[in-house]
């Protein structure tokens, strides 16, 4: 047991260096070397759990999205809400979340495998949306699976082009104002899918506010 624990431990020293290297360096600017003086462990502990810096790269982005998800809602739009606000407070906080979105948006490193984990956000927004339609919480236009797909694709792009969209706009250390960007797109979007009923029940001006205090009280 002491044995399995170390050896869980060293993996999430790993993780954790290999997360502060890619965020402040990207893919292409990280080395191994760099990660295991971050680590305090040697090459082979490291190789033991990940074959290269690739699959550190691929662990991180992964893991990355099995984390987006947050705890059920009986409305489950409001709960598509509060999943991008946590991310979105996340992305503060957590410096796993952070080397993710740099992963996922760094312009070449071409050998990440960014299709999967995106492939399974979509899929998690895609499950909130049946999820919503089953409780009729959709207009009858999102009644098709192939709809609801459509929408699940282009809210996880959206998401991805806001917050570089934020991060390409906060100029001289400003913070981003990725919450803000966030709030407006889902005054936006969600209208077009949600019933009326359960609209009024999202209050989306306050959503992010909401959200991000609860995240702060519980960390």
């Amino acid at each position: 047991m002491a044995q399995q624990e170390r050896a869980i431990k060293t993996r999430q020293s790993i993780r954790k260096a290999a997360a502060e290297v890619f965020a402040e360096r990207g893919f292409d600017g990280a080395s191994i070397a760099e990660i295991l003086d971050r680590a305090k462990v040697t090459k082979g502990a490291l190789y033991f759990h990940f074959r290269d810096k690739q699959a550190l790269a691929d662990a991180i982005l992964i893991e990355h999205v099995d984390e987006i998800r947050v705890e059920p809602d009986r409305i489950k739009l409001r709960e598509l809400v509060t999943a991008g606000f946590t991310l979105v407070k996340r992305l503060e906080t957590d410096i796993v979340q952070r080397a993710a979105a740099r992963l996922t948006l760094e312009q070449g490193a071409n050998q990440i495998d960014r299709a999967q984990p995106m492939l399974r956000w979509v899929e998690y927004v895609e499950e909130l949306l049946t999820a919503a339609h089953e409780r009729q919480e959709l207009l009858p236009s999102m009644e098709s699976p192939i709809e609801r797909r459509k929408v699940a694709e282009m809210i996880v792009g959206s998401f991805a082009g806001l917050e570089m969209r934020s991060n390409a706009f906060a100029i001289g250390g400003t913070a981003p104002d990725l919450a803000r960007w966030l709030t407006v797109f889902f005054q936006t979007v969600l209208p077009t899918i949600a019933s009326p009923n359960i609209l009024s029940k999202l209050h989306l001006n306050s959503a992010g506010e909401r959200v991000m205090a609860e995240q702060a009280a519980s960390a």
